[in-house]
């Protein structure tokens, strides 16, 4: 998929490293090792997930994802995007580069939604409630 400079493709091994200053600026406690270690695990699992870079005519990352087929609760494909990270540059170029590779994505996996996951962390300081019914 080509969006005007920007072009998104599958992400391989080989191009991991590439993607890594972009993971590094998200989020500087993740190392090399760990970076390679999750992208091994996500490629080459077949259609219907991997990941993602959005790159620019000089081959620099600005953006990727990670992404799975799921169902719905009515039992329709959707696309699940994942650790999406997107490097903050002016202009909406990269945001649009974005929306319109899920758009091709979803619509070549014949899903009939896509849903962006947002992680939240559980901190030291907040305790799990078990809830029951009375």
């Amino acid at each position: 998929m080509k969006h005007e400079e920007y072009q998104a493709l599958p992400m391989t091994w080989a191009e991991a490293p590439l993607a890594y200053p972009l993971v590094y600026l998200h989020d500087a406690s993740v190392s090399l090792d760990a970076w390679l270690d999750f992208v091994r695990r996500r490629t080459g699992s077949g259609e219907n997930s991997g990941l993602i870079v959005i790159r620019d005519r000089a081959n620099i990352v600005h953006a990727l994802f990670a992404f799975r087929v799921d169902f719905d609760i009515k039992g329709q494909r959707q696309l699940c995007i994942a650790h999406l990270i997107v490097a903050q540059i002016p202009g909406s170029q990269i945001d649009q580069a974005v929306i319109a590779s899920t758009g091709h994505i979803a619509s070549r996996l014949a899903c009939t939604t896509i849903t962006i996951e947002q992680p939240f962390e559980l901190t030291g300081s907040s305790s799990v409630k078990t809830w029951t019914a009375a």
